[in-house]
């Protein structure tokens, strides 16, 4: 089954590459969690506050507010 899990605001998801079991999936704008693979050992989060953070330091406020 698959869940959101991220809006995908980020301009790459480096989440998906982390991923050993191919779990995450980019599609409509989001990124899900394919539940049946996943086995939560946390590596896509890791990464996620690692490296996502970091991408979304160059947005406006007013992006991240979703005005723009």
């Amino acid at each position: 089954m698959l869940n959101v899990i991220c809006p995908h605001n980020c301009k790459d998801c480096y989440a998906l590459r982390a991923c050993a079991l191919h779990a995450l999936v980019d599609q409509q704008g989001a990124i899900y969690v394919d539940t049946d693979k996943c086995i939560g050992c946390g590596c896509c989060k890791t990464i996620c506050v690692t490296f996502g953070y970091k991408a979304l330091e160059e947005k406006t406020t007013a992006w991240l507010m979703g005005a723009a």
